[in-house]
């Protein structure tokens, strides 16, 4: 019987881990739905003005986003474990997606869509989340740098449609240089549409920092109002830009370019492996899938850093199962793919929004996907009416609050070195696509890594009694390869700059802050013994853990000779070292056991 329950337990365990919603459906109450709700419908009405913003972006139709965003999260109301995450079309996925998707061939944006999903499920049942390779693998420096240049890209991507003007640009440069040569051919109506909704939505946004005054009634009848205009701010500007050209049309006039017929109705279920046509071409879903490398690499793992960076910022200072999150992603975008979605992941913007309207459980979503759904059936003859610079301004207003100045800020503050994979990554991606400009600055970032490991800080403490002279040298990291080569030279330097009165008869190595060690730094320390023989100098490492000092004994080939008890705090080693002219006895070094290695129990 106890056998029995230990597996029953061991099972229900599993589930959990699996489906989170087993941990909230049992306690769900009324007051839960209702919260659920709220945050729900507040979502959807962001939402959708963005879907339809972020499928433009991606150079794909309306319908494309429409479904990303009724059928991105429906999944993870199952296998999603962080409540305020909702799962949609987001900003720089959408970038990426217009990198590789063709928009001749528009329905390779399901393929992507379904691969990517495939691709991210795989990553969590391998448990790549759990061992931290995919998501801590890149700095936050270089997802700064990273987000911050796509920021750029994006903003700069929508001046055609803010100014009324077409042309086509493959890098941000391009989009430069291209307005640049065609802004004479601006449309008055748009720009003045444009412009007016960009200052109309720094100005709703701006009212989060109004302090109500009132108190009681009023004072929940203002800050609702506020909340409403703020939260609501890009649903209002497309609803008044979208009146404005309705009537506009009414009078005999077109002087916006709108966003134009856009299909209603609930998508087919179609399974992502039929075959494909696009204007008049037929293609299978491997050829459509071989046109699309390396996006359906690069763009499920730019998902996968998102959507858990995501995770971690709402957590609330617990574990996120990244895995786990993995699994999440990886359905949604399968699921959706079945609709005729894009790809999509996780979004801060919205997730903080949920946040804000006090989501209880993952169920909000379905209330996203219902209105989504309302949405399509029955709004889309309404979208017609949208104008494309006010789908501009929303994207370029929800761009300022990707660039990370106030990174850039600390970084210059605290630690300047790591504004270099940063600057790398930024710049880069500026100039060459999002995903080069990445992967460089995941590569600067790793040699500046390297090179911290190899070049510590190293102190020299030197002290003379009697003319007895003793050097302290303190290392501020571990004593890695190439790390006690750097400190080898230092020494040996040292040593060379001084008169033969003034070198040393001792040198102490601290090893305070050495963690472990390799055989190649073992090997290291034999050659400074080696060379400090040859000056009268004897070498003693102090402070060294049980760990370090059991692979130079091994390496160095010493053998102990005599030790004190385990319960003194100070334990000396006695090493006799072979030597071509015999065995010679030489006290190496004292070791304060002060920091035991940790011992499997």
């Amino acid at each position: 019987m106890v056998h029995t329950g230990s597996c029953g337990d061991r099972l229900h365990d599993i589930l959990v881990s699996y489906l989170p919603i087993l941990t909230w459906m049992p306690k769900y109450k009324k007051s839960d739905l209702l919260y659920d709700a709220v945050s729900g419908v507040t979502v959807a009405l962001t939402l959708m003005p963005q879907s339809i913003a972020y499928a433009s972006l991606a150079g794909l139709d309306p319908l494309f986003g429409l479904y990303a965003a009724c059928f991105g999260s429906v999944m993870y109301i199952i296998f999603g474990s962080v409540r305020q995450i909702t799962i949609g079309p987001a900003s720089v996925v959408a970038l990426l997606t217009f990198n590789y998707v063709n928009p001749a061939l528009p329905t390779t944006a399901v393929i992507l869509c379904f691969v990517s999903g495939i691709v991210e499920l795989i990553c969590g049942l391998l448990r790549l989340g759990t061992a931290r390779f995919v998501v801590e693998f890149v700095s936050m420096p270089v997802t700064g740098g990273f987000t911050s240049a796509a920021a750029i890209i994006m903003a700069s991507s929508q001046l055609k449609g803010l100014f009324g003007i077409s042309f086509d640009a493959k890098n941000c440069m391009e989009m430069w240089i291209k307005f640049i040569e065609n802004i004479e051919h601006f449309r008055v109506a748009d720009t003045a549409m444009g412009l007016i909704c960009i200052f109309v939505l720094i100005g709703l946004k701006s009212l989060k920092t109004i302090k109500v005054n009132a108190k009681g009634i009023k004072a929940k009848s203002y800050s609702v109002i506020l909340f409403l205009l703020t939260t609501g701010s890009n649903v209002l500007v497309v609803i008044v830009s979208s009146i404005i050209a309705y009537f506009s049309i009414r009078q005999g006039q077109s002087p916006l370019v709108l966003t134009g017929n856009i299909a209603s109705g609930i998508p087919q279920f179609r399974f992502p492996f039929s075959d494909y046509e696009d204007e008049d071409e037929k293609f299978t879903f491997f050829e459509g899938l071989s046109r699309l490398w390396p996006g359906a690499i690069v763009v499920p793992l730019v998902s996968i850093l998102s959507t858990v960076s995501v995770a971690k910022a709402f957590s609330g200072g617990k574990v996120v199962d990244a895995s786990q999150e993995m699994i999440a992603l990886g359905f949604c975008n399968i699921f959706s793919s079945f609709m005729g979605s894009m790809p999509v992941a996780g979004s801060m913007t919205r997730s903080a929004l949920n946040h804000t309207t006090g989501v209880r459980t993952t169920f909000s979503s379905i209330f996203t996907t219902i209105l989504g759904m309302l949405s399509l059936l029955f709004l889309t003859p309404l979208l017609y009416y949208i104008p494309k610079s006010s789908l501009s301004a929303v994207l370029i207003c929800a761009m300022t609050s990707m660039f990370r100045y106030d990174m850039v800020i600390s970084l210059w503050k605290t630690n300047r070195r790591d504004l270099i994979p940063f600057a790398t990554a930024f710049v880069a991606c500026l100039i060459f696509d999002v995903e080069l400009g990445l992967l460089f600055g995941i590569c600067v970032d790793l040699l500046c890594v390297l090179y911290r490991s190899a070049r510590p800080s190293i102190s020299i403490e030197k002290e003379t009694n009697s003319g007895y002279v003793k050097w302290v040298v303190r290392p501020s990291s571990g004593l890695l390869f190439p790390a006690v080569d750097y400190m080898r030279q230092r020494v040996i330097a040292e040593m060379s700059s001084l008169e033969c009165s003034n070198k040393p008869n001792l040198i102490v190595v601290d090893c305070v802050h050495f963690d472990k060690t390799d055989f190649t730094a073992a090997q290291g320390i034999k050659s400074l013994i080696n060379e400090l023989k040859s000056e009268s100098c004897q070498l003693e490492l102090m402070n060294a853990k049980e760990c370090v000092a059991a692979i130079l004994e091994a390496t160095l080939n010493v053998k102990i000779l005599s030790m004190v008890p385990p319960q003194d705090s100070v334990k000396k080693f006695n090493f006799i070292q072979p030597d071509l002219n015999g065995i010679e006895s030489m006290t190496l070094h004292e070791m304060k056991m002060k920091n035991i290695c940790e011992r499997k129990t």
